[in-house]
């Protein structure tokens, strides 16, 4: 039988040490750089998402253009830090106004099957700028956004939402 000496132990110990921080430090690049776990709070994209769900959200694609109309994203408004889940509505260089409740880009209306059937108030013509994008909560009548804190800039752009990832019984893809 073969005894462990005091410096075995101490290399022994110091290895736990290093895979501890190595792993700790992997972590916290994963959630700051690819992926991270937000939740809901509020009900400002019903009937799409509810209060106390928690989604996965991915943070690459952030570094490589701007999102698609029609994508969720998870983004921070201006002289805020708190996240907001929002849905992107109009991309730069669009026109976006809303009469009668519907939405206009470019003077066309668009097609919205994800929206509460409230109504909301109309709003004047807006160009969106270069490097922006027009977000809004699906909950149009109960929704801080892009109407009142303007167009959001890329480097507010936190993620894509991909899946609701919690609670278990309402696991699913987000679109």
């Amino acid at each position: 039988m073969r005894n462990i000496g005091k410096a075995e132990k101490k290399d022994s110990g110091w290895g736990w040490i290093v895979s501890i921080a190595i792993a700790i430090a992997i972590a916290v690049l994963v959630r700051t750089f690819v992926f991270e776990p937000i939740r809901v709070d509020g009900e400002s994209m019903l009937p799409t998402l509810h209060s106390h769900q928690s989604l996965g959200v991915e943070k690459v694609s952030r570094y490589f253009g701007l999102p698609k109309r029609g994508e969720i994203v998870i983004v921070h408004f201006p002289k805020s830090d708190d996240a907001f889940v929002k849905r992107v509505i109009g991309l730069p260089g669009e026109t976006v106004e809303f009469r009668g409740s519907t939405v206009y880009i470019n003077g066309e209306p668009l097609t919205e099957d994800y929206t509460s059937k409230e109504s909301y108030n109309d709003m004047d013509p807006v160009i969106v700028p270069a490097g922006t994008i027009f977000v809004m909560g699906d909950n149009r009548a109960n929704s801080q956004d892009s109407r009142y804190v303007g167009p959001i800039k890329e480097d507010q752009i936190i993620g894509r939402a991909l899946f609701i990832i919690w609670p278990l019984n309402e696991i699913r893809r987000v679109n």
